[in-house]
């Protein structure tokens, strides 16, 4: 099929353009960029489209808007992700960055990348000390009762033979999300949408999605939570309306914090349009679309 052979040929085309790349099971590790006939650089169109989703740069982090659909860390089926592509986003400092959170394959939005081994050393101790900010929005089903809130469950992971998923239950971890209702409207059939502002305050294994799937307001999108009895969604474009919106990071204590807002990916166009948000959106990163061949696999887990 025409879009397997693109992935597959982007594949080759990079692993066999540095040689001296390590390779790890299961997990491409692109090393310095091919070359052209004429001896330019190439990046891979990944590579080119996560420079240019680039929110915030300095000398100790980098902040990418990353697309919906690619996951960060790679995986056993996972051969296109944030991880594979750090070498292009050295941006003239030698050490790779290196990612310093995860976000679910298919959220988009604010991705923190430390730029050398200082940096991750100083950004891990502001995570351990909950110092670090983070903000997301989505659009869920149905009407909020209230206009804010707090949903305080214990979540935890429960394994299947066939894979994994993650459930609120009385021996998960505790886990507490705040939410703020940001705009109410209808899809496109006239059922009931809410545009949320969420704060998670513990940070449990797709905690949002399954916190807003355990109070009846599943994230619009889902291809996991809040389907009921209908099967999970494997190999299929990203259809989730939720977005890591902002993160603070307080780098520097006798400095202003770095404060970065990430625009929503175009998919979540319908249900904030329809909730009042008139603001602007990320560019599409067409080069994420080639990798959906149709296969079962996925890096966050199965039902």
């Amino acid at each position: 099929q025409v879009e397997q052979v693109i992935v597959l040929s982007c594949y080759v085309w990079r692993a066999l353009a540095d040689q001296t790349s390590s390779s790890l099971p299961g997990r491409a590790r692109w090393g310095k960029a091919g070359a052209d006939m004429k001896g330019h650089a190439m990046l891979h169109p990944i590579a080119e489209d996560l420079i240019a989703h680039v929110l915030h740069r300095d000398s100790n982090v980098i902040v990418l808007n990353k697309p919906p659909g690619l996951a960060s860390h790679g995986g056993p089926k996972t051969y296109f992700h944030v991880d594979a592509y750090l070498p292009d986003l050295k941006f003239g400092i030698q050490p790779e960055p290196t990612l310093a959170h995860r976000l679910d394959r298919d959220t988009a939005g604010c991705l923190l990348l430390c730029r050398h081994p200082k940096s991750s050393k100083k950004i891990t101790r502001l995570f351990t000390e909950k110092k670090i900010g983070k903000t997301y929005w989505a659009v869920v089903r149905g009407a909020m009762a209230d206009d804010h809130g707090f949903i305080d469950a214990p979540i935890g992971k429960i394994n299947y033979e066939s894979g994994w998923t993650m459930l609120v239950h009385e021996d998960g971890q505790p886990s507490k999300t705040e939410y703020k209702v940001l705009g109410r409207g209808k899809d496109a059939d006239g059922k009931d949408i809410s545009w949320l502002e969420l704060i998670p305050h513990t940070g449990r294994t797709h905690q949002l999605r399954v916190h807003l799937d355990h109070v009846g307001h599943p994230v619009v999108g889902d291809p996991f939570y809040g389907r009921g009895d209908e099967p999970p969604i494997f190999g299929a474009p990203p259809t989730l309306m939720l977005l890591s919106r902002q993160i603070i990071v307080p780098f520097h204590a006798d400095r202003d914090p770095v404060i970065v807002d990430a625009p929503p990916p175009e998919l979540m166009r319908p249900g904030l349009s329809a909730c009042g948000y008139n603001g602007d959106y990320a560019a599409h990163a067409t080069s994420i679309d080639a990798q959906y061949t149709g296969d079962d696999s996925d890096t966050e887990g199965r039902q």
